[in-house]
């Protein structure tokens, strides 16, 4: 029996039936970047709208670093709105061609006047055309959060930020 087991695996395996996850990264590597879009945060009922700013960096694994984030009116609890917990990683998780894909930035942490949020891992998703978007994301300390976010690579010419397998 242990015989026809081991003949099993390995047609298994000769057939190519068997899979290996592919390893997926945010691309440009090794580059800086920024991005910047409205976001909304909601908390207590009350919803916060903001232009969010970011920068940071991709390493050479394909790991973003968001370094730096900032927030302006829209609302005017916009400008308390501060940061906990950076560096936040940013992670490709999925590509679905085109650079687009989906991923995640983990330790996503904010000071209001409401409370805090976070931290939280943020599911995120990446077009075509580097826009990075979350909807109705939950962090923690009853907060959601809502964004469109545009990315740019600090590369000559500038590029946007993409998912590649």
């Amino acid at each position: 029996m242990k015989i026809l087991a081991t003949l099993g695996a390995t047609a298994l395996l000769a057939l190519g039936l068997t899979t290996q996850a592919s390893a997926v990264s945010l691309s440009p590597t090794s580059t800086t970047f920024s991005a910047t879009g409205s976001t909304s945060l909601t908390k207590l009922g009350i919803t916060i709208g903001c232009t969010a700013s970011f920068t940071g960096n991709i390493d050479g694994a394909g790991v973003g670093h968001i370094a730096t984030a900032s927030f302006s009116p829209g609302s005017a609890l916009c400008s308390g709105i501060g940061t906990t917990g950076l560096p936040w990683t940013a992670t490709a998780l999925t590509s679905t061609g085109s650079g687009a894909g989906t991923g995640s930035i983990a330790g996503v942490a904010v000071t209001t006047a409401l409370g805090n949020c976070g931290p939280s891992t943020l599911p995120v998703t990446m077009n075509t055309t580097g826009v990075l978007s979350f909807s109705g994301a939950s962090l923690s300390g009853g907060c959601t959060v809502t964004g469109s976010i545009q990315t740019t690579a600090n590369t000559v010419p500038p590029t946007v930020v993409s998912i590649v397998p």
